[in-house]
Formats: C-alpha cells, structure tokens, sequence
C-alpha cells in the first residue's frame, strides 16, 4: 500500500513539474475609421513561467502609422519580466520594474500586422494595452487632390481674366 501512495504521488509531483506557460495568440480587429482606428489587447498569465504572446491586428485601411502602448499589473508584489517587444520586424523600447511597459510612436504598418511580446511572467500577472493606427492616404490620392487643386487654379484664373 505504501509503494502504492509513494508512486502515485511521484507521478502527481512529476506531471505538476511539466507544467509550461500558455502562449496568448489574439486576432484584434481594430475598429473605427476611415481614418483613425483602435484596437485594445491583454493577456494574463500564472504559471511563472516563460510566454510568448502574439497580437495580430488588422484594419480597414491599407496602410497607417500606428501609436501604442502596454502596461503590467503586478500581483502579490511580483513583476512582469520582458525579454523582447516588436511590431512586426520593429525592435520596441521597453522598461522592466515595478510596473513593466513598453510605448512606441508613429511606425508605419500594413493591415495586417503583429505585435510579439515575450518575457516570464512571476507567478499571477496580467498587462494591457492600446494601439492607434492613423490612415496614411494612397498616392492616386495624393494625386486626385493635386488635380482637383489644379482645376479649381485653372478655373479662378479664367474668372479673373
């Protein structure tokens, strides 16, 4: 009885050392529009150990310069550590401590596009965050509205002679 009770807890105690962190893949579909979009992510994690989480964003425009920006929320005095921030193949400045964040301004992206956040989480935590993408305007825009510029030149010229 007693081989009995010692094999089956050496089998809990080796299947409770297996245990991995669970990596968060999210699909975020920004909304807003036509010019400014949002979109919110978050994950939360309480194995303490190490993840890779993946956002993937997509908005109705084709391209846009996106802003944002996450923030960890530590639990039971324990904090976040980041190994490694990117949207897409852009390295992002981050800062580990208390409350660990990373921000980023105006880089250009295409819908759709990633942001990878890896790091080891202490035990029980959560972050959250926030991205922006502003509309950049194709170039048969930029080119409608230098015609429609052009035109209306022509036609006050006419006017005054």
């Amino acid at each position: 009885m007693k081989i009995t009770s010692l094999l089956a807890a050496g089998l809990l105690a080796a299947a409770c050392g297996q245990v991995s962190a669970t990596d968060v893949s999210q699909n975020v579909g920004m909304i807003g529009g036509p010019v400014y979009f949002t979109g919110s992510f978050g994950a939360s994690h309480i194995d303490g150990d190490e993840f890779t989480d993946t956002f993937t964003f997509t908005f109705s425009a084709s391209s846009g310069l996106s802003t944002g920006s996450f923030k960890s929320l530590q639990m039971d005095g324990k904090q976040l550590t980041l190994s490694s921030v990117k949207l897409n193949s852009y390295d992002l400045t981050y800062s580990n401590g208390v409350y660990s964040s990373a921000s980023y301004i105006d880089l250009p992206v295409n819908s759709p596009f990633t942001l990878t956040i890896k790091g080891t989480d202490p035990g029980i935590f959560s972050y959250s965050g926030t991205v922006y993408v502003t509309a950049v305007p194709e170039p048969a825009t930029y080119g409608m509205m230098l015609g429609g510029m052009a035109l209306l030149g022509v036609v006050a010229r006419r006017r005054k002679g």
